[in-house]
């Protein structure tokens, strides 16, 4: 958007614009009307005393050239993978502190949730989060054994970048039920080039 005050004349979400008295520049922000933007999202809102609650449909006919599927993910996988990329990220942070024991078992055990969930996966998205998700794990268990026999840590943590932007990228996705298209873990690019093409 525009640095000036008042530049704004004109927002477009998801194809559809905002204008007008639906827009408002104060001191250099950018406030849309509620109803405008419930319109623009094809939400509907509810007002529960002075509170505005949205709410969005979970996927939509209309897109910027994608399925529906391409890039949202069902509810029924989101509710089934919702924790686990934290599960990944606590072991992360026991690997980090270097507590020379962690059981295989709790690997296995992320791994074994990933199945799981895998199962209620309904889109391509889903799938693409599921392998994401395997990806930070199998990462993370590879750095611990590798530690654990002696390997320099410059060596044994090559690639934890990419698992820990796997990690969180699918925790958004999760969060917010879709991929934004702008990931940079390397899992969820590669699975972007196969879905658009």
């Amino acid at each position: 958007m525009p640095d000036r005050v008042g530049s704004v004349t004109q927002i477009t979400i998801e194809g559809k614009q905002i204008s007008g008295n639906d827009i408002l520049v104060r001191k250099g922000t950018t406030y849309i009307s509620v109803p405008a933007l419930a319109q623009a999202l094809g939400a509907s809102v509810t007002a529960q005393g002075q509170v505005a609650v949205f709410s969005i449909p979970a996927s939509s006919e209309s897109g910027c050239g994608d399925t529906p599927d391409t890039r949202r993910l069902s509810d029924t996988y989101r509710k089934a993978a919702v924790r686990i990329p934290d599960a990944v990220e606590r072991l992360r942070l026991l690997v980090n502190q270097q507590v020379q024991v962690i059981p295989a078992a709790s690997f296995d055990e992320v791994e074994r949730q990933i199945s799981e969930a895998e199962f209620r996966a309904q889109t391509k998205a889903d799938k693409s989060v599921s392998y994401a998700l395997s990806h930070a794990n199998s990462t993370l268990a590879m750095m611990y054994f590798k530690l654990l026999r002696g390997v320099p840590p410059e060596y044994a943590k090559e690639g934890q970048l990419d698992s820990v932007l796997c990690s969180m990228e699918s925790k958004f996705a999760l969060q917010f039920g879709r991929l934004s298209g702008k990931e940079s873990c390397s899992v969820l690019q590669s699975r972007d080039v196969a879905t658009t093409n």
